[in-house]
């Protein structure tokens, strides 16, 4: 047995662990119940809502292209995102997808020079961590601020302490990175060296900085809105205040790379979260439920865009 097979048989066990386990603290006929009554319309402007967003992330991840050198058109990147969030829906983790976009960005990627640090694949590869990193970062400090200015929701301190930790490494790591590039330049590392060399490129462009991290900003808070959204098809008023809480920290713990895709990892989220708000059981757990169907319904999109791109055009059939 392969070690990826492994990992994904392992991780699929996690999930289904973590699932079995909530399933036996709730009344599950309840939860049928919870799920049979949704309002559906909340639920549709919930998807238009969450395709807008990653539409946002697909030119977030343009701006971080084209410093490296990529200048495909815009509708390329929005196509590499989509099959990327498909193939999400089958990897063991929420960044299995970037595989993907940095095979297709790689291969199919117009680049108008070769850069010291290196070719296509690793080019596309670092604008796909930067995408990645700036996109977390900036949610991670939204639940920071949030954690802060509405501190009167009963939450423990240690995730307090956790989230306010993690948003200040985010932005140590980010000024370190030319510390460590002098670093790496002592140590026969040139893969090593030449990511974060490309990094570096970001640091000396502030412009494209400032325009991603903008971006990311809609695309959360769009995101945090759509928390009420699903609330409002649960008959649950989630106060605007926690949303910005609740939506970055269960995105922050579903992302950890210990189960299928964050299943299992973001219904738990979920409920610990909206307990503390006075939200039943049953419909914290069909609250994570509805969140994953909306990602998977919008990924599929990816999956129509991957089938056609490997289609023959009309004109070539005979």
């Amino acid at each position: 047995m392969s070690r990826s097979t492994l990992t994904f048989l392992l991780k699929t066990l996690v999930s289904l662990g973590f699932l079995s386990f909530l399933l036996s603290r709730i009344d599950v006929a309840q939860l049928l119940r919870v799920l049979s009554s949704v309002h559906l319309s909340y639920l549709v402007i919930a998807m238009a809502g969450y395709f807008f967003g990653q539409v946002l992330c697909s030119v977030r991840w343009a701006l971080l292209a084209r410093p490296l050198g990529f200048e495909n058109p815009l509708k390329d990147f929005v196509i590499f995102y989509f099959i990327g969030m498909f193939f999400n829906l089958f990897a063991p983790s929420t960044i299995g997808g970037d595989v993907g976009r940095v095979f297709y960005l790689a291969r199919d990627g117009s680049k108008r020079e070769e850069r010291e640090w290196g070719g296509s694949t690793i080019s596309a590869l670092i604008s796909v961590i930067a995408d990645r990193f700036i996109g977390l970062a900036v949610l991670v400090w939204i639940g920071a601020v949030a954690l802060v200015l509405f501190s009167n929701y009963p939450l423990p301190l240690v995730i307090h302490s956790l989230t306010i930790a993690l948003a200040a490494g985010s932005l140590l790591g980010w000024l370190l990175l030319p510390l460590l590039n002098r670093l790496l330049q002592r140590w026969d590392f040139p893969k090593g060296r030449n990511l974060l060399l490309g990094l570096e490129t970001y640091t000396k462009n502030r412009q494209v900085i400032l325009q991603t991290v903008a971006l990311s900003l809609c695309v959360h808070f769009v995101q945090s809105w759509m928390q009420i959204l699903l609330g409002r098809a649960l008959d649950v008023e989630i106060p605007w205040s926690y949303s910005f809480i609740l939506y970055p920290l269960v995105g922050v713990f579903s992302a950890l790379p210990i189960s299928l895709n964050g299943i299992g990892l973001r219904e738990g989220g979920y409920l610990y979260l909206l307990k503390h708000i006075d939200v039943s059981s049953e419909k914290a757990i069909a609250f994570g439920l509805l969140w994953f169907i909306i990602i998977a319904l919008d990924s599929l999109i990816g999956g129509v865009v991957f089938v056609l791109r490997k289609s023959p055009k009309p004109a070539a059939v005979t």
